[in-house]
């Protein structure tokens, strides 16, 4: 029951880093890219994909960091 309640709060960790990375990305791309068909294949085949993989990746050194914090404590 406990692993379940980890895996369960590391995808919700994910979940909201992927939040946060999708909109910040969202804001430099509507400033910086031209809006036509080919960057929105780029986004969507390429930066969507790399913000997922962010979000597993920060959210996994999180629960590795939180998990070793509450050790040290006891």
């Amino acid at each position: 029951m406990r692993a379940l309640k980890e895996k369960f709060i590391y995808f919700i960790f994910v979940i909201f880093i992927f939040i946060v990375l999708w909109k910040m990305t969202a804001s430099l791309w509507d400033a910086f890219i031209p809006w036509n068909y080919k960057t929105d294949l780029i986004g969507l085949f390429v930066v969507i994909p790399l913000l997922a993989a962010a979000a597993f990746i920060i959210a996994g050194v999180m629960f590795k960091v939180i998990k070793n914090s509450r050790k040290i404590e006891k």
